[in-house]
């Protein structure tokens, strides 16, 4: 990692602790700054404002599409089960982020409430993400219907997303080895199924 991505990580690290002690509205890029032991000049050389360090928190929270996203430029591609493997493994560590997985719901309900200018860029994220998603179920599992990759890994993504509204209510346990558990077998035994099914 880089100096510039490593005071970067290190912003994002600062603004996820402020988040967690303030809410958006209390959160400023002085408090950020203070926190990352940055001066605000030093930290507006990163970014511009506060709606651009919370986007980058948000990108952050996301860390099994994060990776996938990333997964898209891999030289051999991952084929059927050592992807669902993969995926298996990210979505685990995104859940159990807890913290994070409550940040992201929070600064998206902001996003969306609040129509803030950067909601375009928002949208393009997850625009993307689904993209790359559906482009590596279809070299995994040889698909040639675009319709079908893209609403599976639609599908996919709204659902990690559901399970951190779950987490954000305090609706499921503490404990939520046995949720991710079943989360993961649900969608590694029926997306090969339906893909199956479904091809061509």
């Amino acid at each position: 990692m880089g100096e510039v991505n490593k005071r970067k990580q290190r912003i994002i690290d600062a603004a996820i602790e402020v988040l967690k002690e303030s809410s958006i509205e209390e959160t400023t890029v002085r408090k950020i700054a203070l926190k990352a032991g940055l001066t605000t000049g030093s930290l507006y050389h990163h970014y511009k404002n506060k709606d651009e360090i919370m986007f980058d928190v948000m990108k952050q929270s996301l860390q099994f599409t994060h990776k996938m996203v990333g997964g898209v430029k891999d030289e051999i591609p991952k084929k059927g089960k050592e992807l669902l493997s993969e995926i298996v493994s990210e979505v685990s560590k995104r859940l159990s982020k807890i913290d994070e997985q409550k940040l992201h719901i929070l600064l998206l309900s902001d996003v969306i409430a609040r129509e803030r200018p950067i909601k375009n860029k928002y949208l393009n994220n997850y625009s993307e993400i689904i993209k790359n998603t559906a482009h590596l179920f279809e070299e995994a599992f040889q698909i040639e219907n675009n319709e079908y990759e893209k609403s599976v890994a639609s599908i996919l993504v709204a659902a990690v997303d559901g399970i951190a509204i779950q987490q954000a209510l305090g609706v499921l346990p503490e404990d939520l080895n046995k949720t991710i558990d079943t989360f993961n077998a649900f969608f590694t035994e029926s997306i090969p199924l339906f893909l199956q099914k479904h091809m061509g």
